[in-house]
């Protein structure tokens, strides 16, 4: 009976998941500490998918993950940032206006704010980040499907 009841938690726990929303400029602080933990914790990968993409504090823990050995894309519209070799940087043709990151396929980080200066100092901005199962997976589907579309993007810079 006990392990049927420690399976089921384990199960509800991982539909359930957590959830944080953040309200800039009023959640800075908490927002960049939540980004940089989960950039700084992730293991296998990190998928973004982002308009601009130019806040260095986060582009340098990016670099860090890629020289640790987490395999990290970006498909990008507009950046103003370099990356070490080992992020594989896609700049897309057509506009892009989505802003989101996926960690290790497990949790998601999406909402109005790009990855730039102006967002976390000036812009009233939402970020929500989730590890929902049901949630993350469709982001992993929009993502991939992203990824497919070769024909809509121009790669900037290898792996």
């Amino acid at each position: 009976m006990i392990k049927i009841f420690i399976v089921a938690v384990l199960l509800v726990s991982g539909l359930v998941g957590a959830d944080k929303l953040f309200f800039l400029p009023n959640n800075k602080k908490d927002a960049v500490k939540e980004i940089e933990n989960q950039l700084k914790n992730a293991k296998e990968s990190i998928d973004i998918a982002m308009y601009n993409l130019s806040y260095q504090r986060f582009n340098r823990l990016l670099d860090e993950a890629s020289q640790r050995g987490v395999k990290v894309k970006v498909f990008y519209y507009k950046k103003k940032a370099d990356f070490v070799d080992g992020v594989e940087t896609i700049k897309i043709k057509d506009k892009l206006h989505v802003k989101m990151a996926i960690i290790d396929k497990k949790t998601v980080i999406f909402g109005s704010a790009n990855w730039s200066d102006e967002t976390f100092e000036e812009n009233y901005e939402v970020i929500y980040i989730s590890d929902k199962t049901e949630l993350v997976q469709e982001f992993n589907k929009f993502y991939q499907e992203l990824d497919k579309n070769k024909r809509n993007q121009v790669n900037d810079k290898k792996k």
